[in-house]
């Protein structure tokens, strides 16, 4: 198993290397860091990071301590970023995404960048930020249950964290006065527990009265510590394509790192 990161010469590509660093010790994964990734520009595909570079400098200490790790630094497309994955068994990306004006400038991954990104790949992507606070060992996983059918991906993706490091999952769901969505809810909240009891993942639920984007509710809770797993919006309605998917709220706007699942066919899940 391996973890992606991409990473870029601004304090929030430095971030990302750290916890694409963390991710490995939670999956027991090697690393791999790309140095220098793009999406064309019309930069010539040869383009090289020198390796006495400050950036390369920093990474390498930051990777140290990962028994197996590389640092590719020729220039990588994302076709090329997205058959490695495929071919080294990676299961997930990281990358860092500018929030604040500073980082805008070096930072590759705006929040429009990220979402585009993030649509192509089959493999789950972790987005952080470069907040102070945006530090965590992994140990809480916030997970929303509501409505959509999808849950299913998202409880999976977070049952790895529990399974592999130990994590507490925390699912958040909402209470509906309508019977029907209420039903629609509890049939969810209760398939993952079923599927939590049978696999030994720990977990407890907190019902919550909001009834607006849950996933945005869920970064004001308690748990500071953690990550929170989301389902990307699949299909784009007029709205989404004027304004932005809801996503669009979350990503790169929080301390709290968050793991992107697209909702699709094709997705990549863990042999366990």
């Amino acid at each position: 198993m391996n973890i992606t990161v991409i990473a870029d010469d601004s304090r929030v590509g430095r971030v990302a290397v750290g916890h694409g660093v963390m991710l490995a010790e939670v999956f027991q994964a090697s690393l791999t860091v790309m140095a220098n990734f793009g999406f064309g520009f019309g930069l010539p595909e040869s383009r090289h990071i020198p390796d006495n570079s400050l950036l390369l400098k920093d990474i390498r200490a930051a990777v140290s301590e990962v028994a197996n790790y590389q640092v590719i630094t020729d220039y990588i497309f994302p076709e090329t970023l997205f058959k490695y994955a495929e071919d080294h068994n990676t299961a997930m990306f990281v990358i860092g995404v500018a929030h604040f004006m500073e980082d805008r400038a070096e930072c590759f991954f705006s929040v429009k960048k990220a979402l585009k990104f993030i649509r192509q790949s089959r493999f789950p992507v972790m987005t952080v930020t470069a907040y102070l606070e945006n530090v965590t060992d992994y140990k809480n996983i916030l997970l929303t249950l509501d409505i959509e059918r999808q849950n299913k991906e998202k409880a999976l993706w977070a049952g790895y964290f529990s399974r592999f490091y130990g994590s507490v999952i925390h699912i958040l769901y909402p209470e509906y006065k309508d019977e029907g969505l209420a039903k629609l809810v509890r049939d969810n909240v209760d398939f993952v527990e079923k599927l939590y009891e049978n696999l030994e993942i720990s977990y407890d639920k907190y019902p919550v009265s909001s009834q607006g984007y849950l996933d945005a509710y869920a970064l004001t809770d308690t748990h500071e510590s953690g990550a929170l797993v989301i389902m990307m919006t699949r299909y784009y309605t007029l709205a989404d394509i004027l304004t932005g998917p809801r996503e669009r709220k979350i990503i790169g706007k929080t301390g709290m790192p968050v793991l992107c699942i697209n909702q699709r066919d094709d997705l990549y899940v863990l042999c366990t």
